[in-house]
């Protein structure tokens, strides 16, 4: 497979230490790598990405984070009260995405991938594709929780999966079907506009344009509590690509859960969810 330049690579994946969570029923997710950006609709597009991570170790093998980006195709600078707005508006009909979103789908094995052909089992109509539509508002609805339950906006609280393994990726090539048949981990996150703000729970928001908080400082400071903004930006590479600049945002995790909010977990809702760190990661 070759490897193309990804929105977002992780450098460090701790998906193995997940906490478990159980749902009815697998779904599956098509990844098209011939066509790689579409439309949802005149203002949406989806821009589909795929980058190999190679393993340090020769017993464990590479992995394949499958990245779906869902962006606006008009910019707009919305205030706090319309992106709320926004929010409520898009779980209700689907219409005027309030930020864009970053859903990354992982494969994960210990010894090697299960990839099977099932072409014929998707012109028999025996597995049925989830749309990209259905992946985006899914992604957006926990997004939406994670990002204002913390306000106590809600009258319950509110079950939160922006980490999940019930769904599989399928790859599409050449008119054939590819089903990566192992546990996959599936992240739903947000492009933040502006700074984060540092004392704000956040668990879903990546925010390139915000302010570094260098990790090595505040590691070496034991300056932690300081920081529990969750995903915080490290520090910014410019790169030369003849003549072109490329920007890297360097981000890492200090907050590894969300205390006010439970999951559908293996403990019949009375587990805390806990949101494991992905590790520092880079997004271009």
């Amino acid at each position: 497979m070759c490897k193309i330049i990804t929105i977002f690579t992780f450098l460090a994946v701790s998906a193995f230490q997940l906490i478990g969570s159980c749902f009815a029923q697998t779904k599956y997710v098509v990844f098209d790598q011939d066509i790689l950006t579409d439309s949802l609709d005149e203002h949406l597009l989806c821009k589909r990405t795929y980058a190999e991570i190679e393993s340090d170790s020769t017993n464990f093998p590479n992995l394949t984070i499958y990245d779906f980006l869902f962006k606006k195709s008009i910019i707009t600078d919305d205030s706090n009260q319309k992106v709320f707005q926004n929010f409520i508006s898009f779980e209700r009909d689907g219409k005027n995405l309030p930020v864009d979103i970053l859903v990354t789908i992982t494969p994960l094995t210990r010894s090697k991938f299960e990839v099977k052909n099932i072409s014929k089992a998707i012109v028999n109509n025996d597995i049925k594709l989830i749309s990209s539509d259905s992946l985006l508002r899914t992604a957006a609805k926990y997004i939406f929780y994670a990002t204002y339950a913390p306000l106590g906006i809600f009258s319950e609280t509110p079950l939160l999966n922006l980490k999940r393994t019930d769904y599989k990726i399928v790859i599409k090539r050449k008119n054939e079907y590819f089903l990566v048949d192992n546990e996959t981990l599936t992240e739903s996150y947000f492009i933040g506009k502006g700074n984060i703000e540092p004392y704000r729970i956040n668990a879903a928001g990546i925010y390139p344009q915000s302010r570094n908080f260098s990790k090595q400082s505040y590691l070496s400071t034991e300056r932690l509590n300081m920081l529990k903004g969750g995903i915080l930006k490290d520090t910014t590479l410019y790169l030369n690509n003849q003549g072109r600049t490329i920007v890297i945002d360097r981000f890492w995790i200090n907050e590894p859960y969300i205390p006010f909010t439970k999951s559908a977990g293996l403990n019949k809702g009375n587990d805390w969810y806990a949101v494991e760190g992905i590790g520092d990661f880079e997004f271009y």
